[in-house]
């Protein structure tokens, strides 16, 4: 018999391997990297004082002045002072909307009565853009830290309820007919066959909201901050100072994708079970 060849990268069985498929991985990503440094050396050349598309070195001396000196008046070196504060946000702001999210979530595909309480309410506010609620949120809670982790809360804690409780209600009920039938109470019910079903779809949804979260706190940075990576791309636009943009840009994704990574270790870490039904 003819042994069959699975392909490494056409067809729908391709099978690319571990090290093939990190390699394709990286071509994009290095073919955007020799098409802007291609770029900004011919600008270069044509004006050497170009500053839409900066040289790497250019670069290079940017970063490395904003993450070595300190500032004369506040002794902060600005680039982990901004990386702190954005991560403050984010971490409360994403664990806060997790939490929230987790309760109405499963209260709502549990219990009817909470369902039709709240449902409406929450498919009704889910339609709002958070953005569009930043200069009210501001005038109601001011410029401090609580207007911009309720922008994440807001924007991120009420579609992961409305996921949750569509997990919940897609639970086979066959579970929580069995264990009302074993003598579980109602909150052992959540506890010990809800809560572990849910846990890391919950994770992942928290993976899937981390870019919507990341939005919210650079746009609230920006209107309304003295510090943190929006903050400081905003004050850097003024100046039109593409050479610290570009980096700082570069440095959130770098730091959203070692975020989104560890989640994924997590997930394989605590939940084998779910990592290999989902694979």
């Amino acid at each position: 018999m003819k042994k069959v060849r699975v392909p490494w990268f056409f067809g729908l069985h391709a099978r690319p391997g571990p090290i093939f498929g990190r390699l394709l991985g990286i071509i994009p990503i290095a073919f955007l990297v020799f098409v802007y440094i291609s770029c900004s050396h011919k600008r270069h050349i044509e004006n050497p004082s170009d500053k839409l598309m900066p040289t790497v070195s250019q670069m290079y001396t940017e970063m490395k002045q904003i993450m070595t000196i300190p500032d004369k008046r506040s002794g902060q070196i600005f680039f982990w002072a901004d990386t702190k504060a954005s991560l403050r946000r984010l971490g409360i702001g994403v664990g806060i909307s997790a939490i929230i999210g987790y309760m109405l979530g499963v209260g709502m595909g549990m219990f009817p009565g909470f369902r039709a309480l709240l449902l409406p309410t929450i498919t009704g506010i889910s339609n709002i853009n958070p953005l569009a609620l930043l200069v009210i949120i501001l005038v109601f809670l001011g410029v401090g830290e609580s207007s911009k982790i309720f922008l994440i809360v807001f924007g991120v804690g009420i579609p992961i309820s409305r996921s949750v409780q569509k997990m919940v209600e897609n639970m086979p009920n066959e579970l929580t007919v069995k264990a009302l039938t074993l003598g579980a109470s109602q909150g052992e019910v959540i506890t010990r066959v809800v809560t572990p079903q849910v846990l890391p779809q919950l994770i992942e949804l928290v993976r899937v909201s981390l870019g919507a979260a990341w939005i919210f706190v650079i746009a609230a940075e920006a209107i309304a901050s003295t510090e943190g990576l929006g903050y400081r791309i905003y004050l850097q636009q003024r100046y039109m100072n593409m050479a610290l943009i570009i980096p700082y840009v570069i440095y959130i994704t770098l730091v959203a994708f070692s975020i989104d990574y560890g989640l994924q270790i997590l997930l394989r870490k605590c939940f084998r079970w779910y990592s290999s039904s989902s694979n």
